[in-house]
Order: C-alpha cells, then structure tokens, then sequence
C-alpha cells in the first residue's frame, strides 16, 4: 500500500478553526493519521518535510462557470489547482444555451478526466427566460434533466436563473425543479431583487441558496429564511463583512467565484475571493472554512473539506493565511507537477449562420432621423446594473449624438441578420465597435459601436473566425477566436488571456470607463440581470419581463 508521512506541518483545522504542529500520513490517497507532535518512524516509508508551512484543505468552489473564464476544463483544472482550488460545482449554462443537453454532456465529460474534481449542476434556464424575450438557440426541458442526472457527479440543478417564472409557478421550470428535488439535487437558486412572500415562494418552490449581490438586509432575510448564503467577489463589502462578523453561526455562508475572466485565472482563484474577505476583516480561519469545511457540507461531499482521518488527501501549503498563495499543491497526496490534464476532443462548430453584415444593419431600429424622445439604457461604472432613462436626442443616419453608443443584438442562428439596435449612455465609448458571441446567456451576437463602419468590420471578422471577441477602432483590429461555438477556447490560458487583455485595454483607451469592460459588455444582452438589457426583439424591463421599443411613448 503507497504511504506518505508528511512532517513539521502547521496544520489549520478548519472545523474547529485552529492550527496545530503536527504531521499526517497518507495511504491510497487518503489521510490516514493526522496528530499533533511528532512521529517516530519505524518503517520504510516517504517522507515530505513540511518545514513549518501551513498545510490548509483543498478549496471547494460551490458555484462557477467554466466558459466565463473562456476555456476548457482541461485548461480550467490546470490553473485552478496550481491556485489551491480542488473541487468545483460547475454550471455550464452558456455551452447549454447553445448546445443544449450536449453542450453539458461535454462540459460534464471533460471534467470528469481532471485530477480538479468537477461536480456537475445541470443548468436550468435554458433559454434563460420562459416570456419571448429572445430568440433562444437551444433549450433543456425535464425530460434532458432526466437524461442528465444519470451522468457521474451530478449534484445539483443549476442556478434558477428564471425567478420571476418560478415565482409565478411557470409549469416547466417547476417541473425542471421538482425532477431535481426527486432524484435528491440540490437547487441552485439566482435571486438577485426577491423578498418577502416572493422570496418565500422562490425557497417554497425547492432552492436552498443565492449567489448575487448582497446586502446585510438581503442575507439576513435569505439566513432567517434557511438559504444558503454565496458570497463573490462583487459581495466583500465593508458592511457585508460586519454583518457576517456579528453571525453567531456562519455553516451557511459560502465563499464562491461564479465568474472569472481569464486574465485573474492566471493569478488566482478561489483563494484571490478569500484573501480579499481576509483582508477586509474575516477572521481567517472562519473565511478559509467557507471555502473548504462549509461548501463541502453544503455539497453533501463527506470526503472533501478538511485535513481528517480518512478524507481524500487534497491540501496545499504556503507561507501566509492572510494571501493564501500556494507553494505546492497536493491531490490525493500527489504534486501537482506529476498530474496529468487530458483534452476531450470537441465535435462543436460555431453554429453562426449569419451572412455578412452591411452598415444599414447597425442602425437604430425604428427609429427615424430627427430629434426623438428616446428609451435608453443607462451604464455605470462598476457593476452590471443598468437602469432605464427617456432621452430627448439628435439621431442622424441611425446614431444619436452625444454619450450614446447602438447596440446590436442578432440571433446567431438566422441567416439573414435578424436583430434589435437601441441605445447605451454612459459607456465612454468615444471610438470603435466590439463584438463578441460570448454574450450571456443565449449568446446571441453582440455588437457595440459609434459608427456602422467599424461596428460592420467588427462583426465580420467575428462571422470570419466563426466566433470570439472582437475591437475594432479604425486603425486597430484585435480579436480572439473562441473555436468551440464560439463561447470558449482550445488555445492556452496565457494566450486567451494575452488577446483578451489587449481588447480590454484598447476599450478603456477609447474611452469605455467601466472597471471591467469584458464582463460588463458580456452580461447587456443578459436578460436575467437587472435592471434592463439587450436582445435580438428590443430592450429587455427584467423586472416585469416585457420587451420595449426604442421610441419613448
């Protein structure tokens, strides 16, 4: 039988939120003894001398996306690892809104081969909503849960990204919902805007927890209402982290990424979202027990979680709790440099079957030249909430002047481009168009822009690569192919990460004044994200789930 001791350990104790000098002993990949002192040694074994690093759990990521970091699991897992994270909850629903059932089949499939443990949650808004408010490109019906939940690892359904459906107990998303409930999953709930006897109705329906942004109002109603609580980045707030403080009892509030761009990946994971609560005054030990001990409960994962007799050997080491970077990482008490990350060969094309696109299609829809009272959606700096404004402005050959840029949407799959232009204030743009089919969730095409030239160069080199993202300022062409349906990337992570980074850069030169312009243009077409969106049939009110024109009545 393999054996491991590993010695001169600070081990952090994670449940009963201590640290102690020890050593542990691994067999067959699992802890075996784990002691405090010293060992006597009385056998031919391996030794790992620790020399006095601290030796924390695995990370557990109980909510994340694969694709919002552009790549492959295999690639994903490589990162991921190396920043302490050793198991995930993934919810591949932007391959599912494209691909339906056999997008998350690869997506299940290529993480089941990483020595990262891929856990998989079948997402349950596809399309996104349930009331026309797009043209969709695939669906996952009851009946595609009921194929799925067979594959391995499944634990859960996916965010219940449709609140307003299930509040008003929409007959399928129910049945999406109670076919989890019978096979024992979890549900992952999204619910961004409920309280009240709507939120009660939303946690009556079967979901146990929420992800986005919170409040100390909003977590102490979810709390008292047995949610579970998933604190992001965008979440680590100065009045959050007080509020956590003065719980009695955390068990319920989770640490979680959702989303991370490529060019964080390459830095950190997990581990970034809980240095950064660490440093905002969560007490250490108590922030690295939501991303460990605590999602592992959650998850129902008896192995997972802590350094103890008879849990699977997965932990890293490193210098200092407060940064959590580590030095070495360890699965199931094997280095990370002798694990192996093998691909799972794509059989997806882009699945854009758009013509070229000429100028005229870039102008505002149904709009004439003139001075027009205008609906307009309105962009702030640091979040993905938009509001709404009526605008009186001079549209002249289908572009108003002053802080507006169009925005484009097209359903991907019509040959001619079938799609809505409406207006954007406070983007910054002063020059150049982007166009991306990565555009959450249905990943419709996107395109953004002050002048129907480059928005057309733009989106034609977009239709030329079969999919990716795309700038373009007149002088400048940047692009990133994105070859599996134009959502992620076989290339490195380094190299997304390089092309992204470029596109980024050059929008925030143009003007764009967003902190995070790739994520904030991705999620406009989003029409689950409050307040109001883009799609390919007009403006998106999420919150009422109605379609509106551009012209103010």
């Amino acid at each position: 039988m393999e054996r491991k001791i590993f010695l001169n350990a600070r081990i952090v104790d994670v449940i009963t939120q201590n640290i102690f000098n020890g050593w542990f002993s691994v067999r067959n990949g699992r802890f075996e003894f784990v002691e405090e002192g010293d060992v006597n040694i009385n056998e031919p074994v391996e030794i790992v001398d620790l020399k006095g690093l601290y030796c924390v759990p695995g990370l557990i990521d109980a909510h994340m996306h694969v694709e919002s970091s552009l790549v492959t699991c295999s690639e994903f897992a490589k990162a991921a690892l190396r920043h302490g994270t050793m198991a995930v909850l993934q919810d591949p629903h932007e391959m599912a809104n494209v691909f339906g059932k056999d997008g998350v089949r690869f997506m299940f499939e290529e993480g089941y081969l990483q020595p990262l443990r891929f856990y998989g949650a079948i997402p349950s808004c596809v399309p996104p909503t349930r009331f026309g408010l797009e043209t969709a490109n695939a669906s996952i019906n009851h009946e595609d849960i009921e194929e799925l939940v067979r594959m391995k690892d499944v634990l859960a359904i996916g965010e219940v990204m449709d609140y307003p459906a299930l509040v008003r107990a929409n007959e399928e998303i129910l049945r999406i919902v109670e076919t989890g409930l019978k096979h024992g999953l979890l549900i992952e709930g999204h619910c961004p805007t409920l309280s009240g006897e709507e939120l009660s109705k939303y946690i009556l329906s079967g979901v146990g927890s929420d992800h986005t942004l919170s409040t100390p109002e909003k977590m102490l109603e979810q709390l008292r209402k047995g949610m579970f609580v998933m604190i992001q980045e965008k979440s680590i707030r100065p009045e959050n982290i007080e509020f956590i403080n003065r719980l009695p009892d955390r068990s319920r509030i989770l640490i979680v990424t959702d989303d991370v761009p490529p060019s964080r990946l390459i830095e950190a994971h997990l581990n970034s979202v809980v240095a950064e609560a660490i440093e905002r005054g969560w007490p250490v030990l108590d922030a690295i027990a939501s991303a460990t001990i605590r999602p592992a409960s959650y998850l129902r994962l008896k192995d997972l979680g802590a350094i103890a007799p008879g849990k699977k050997a997965c932990f890293f080491v490193c210098e200092d709790l407060s940064e959590l970077r580590p030095l070495n990482v360890f699965v199931e008490g094997v280095e990370m440099s002798e694990l192996d990350f093998p691909r799972l060969r794509s059989l997806f094309s882009s699945s854009i079957s758009i013509r070229s696109f000429s100028e005229r299609d870039f102008r505002l829809t149904n709009v004439p030249d003139g001075v027009r009272k205008l609906r307009v959606v309105v962009a702030n700096p640091q979040n993905s909430f938009t509001e709404l404004a009526h605008e009186t402005v001079v549209v002249q050959d289908g572009f108003a002047k002053g802080d507006f840029v169009n925005v484009g949407v097209y359903h991907r799959k019509s040959f001619e481009p079938r799609g809505h232009v409406g207006l954007l204030k406070g983007l910054g743009l002063q020059r150049g168009a982007f166009a991306s089919s990565f555009a959450h969730d249905t990943h419709n095409i996107l395109v953004v822009g002050r002048c129907a030239e480059h928005m057309k160069v733009a989106a034609n080199e977009l239709l030329n690569m079969g999919g990716g993202v795309v700038f373009y300022d007149g002088s400048s062409l940047l692009k990133l192919p994105l070859e599996i349906g134009g959502i992620i990337s076989e290339r490195s992570l380094n190299e997304i990460a390089s092309a992204l980074h470029q596109i980024e850069d050059r929008l925030k030169i143009n003007g764009v004044k967003h902190l995070k312009p790739f994520l904030f243009l991705s999620v406009l077409s989003l029409t689950l994200s409050p307040r109001f969106k883009f799609s390919d049939l007009g403006i998106v009110d999420v919150e009422s789930g109605r379609l509106l024109s551009n012209l103010a009545v």
